[in-house]
């Protein structure tokens, strides 16, 4: 099994701005987040996880349960509701938007972790690609 606690630093993006802009991302927005790049934090204490995304512009924490709807801040600030799940080693968390469904797969492995992304009604996909740190 592979280890999903750490952190991981940012490598390179494919088809992001695509996805910043099918989600309704301003412009100006969208280049910035593009141009960042984030250190992601996972740990779980007991049954509770806390993803930490940490960028020059802006940084997240987020608790949740898996299984349990909680909240977040999306791209442009919007509070959304979401629900994380495990499908096998990978930790899915979906998320309902004015936009509609959102989903992010987080796939780890021994190397890093892939965050792929998937704004579903727009069928637009993106990856963001990160090492272990």
């Amino acid at each position: 099994m592979v280890q999903i606690d750490g952190s991981y630093v940012h490598q390179k993006s494919e088809d992001f701005e695509a996805y910043l802009s099918a989600v309704g991302l301003p412009w100006v927005a969208r280049k910035a987040a593009a141009n960042t790049s984030p250190t992601v934090e996972i740990s779980k204490d007991g049954d509770e996880w806390t993803l930490s995304i940490k960028t020059s512009i802006m940084s997240q924490v987020v608790k949740f349960v898996i299984g349990k709807e909680f909240e977040e801040k999306g791209p442009g600030g919007n509070v959304r509701k979401s629900v994380a799940s495990m499908e096998g080693e990978n930790l899915m968390i979906s998320s309902k938007t004015e936009k509609g469904e959102m989903r992010r797969t987080l796939v780890f492995t021994d190397e890093g972790m892939t965050m792929n992304m998937h704004a579903v009604a727009q069928d637009v996909k993106c990856k963001r690609i990160f090492k272990r740190s």
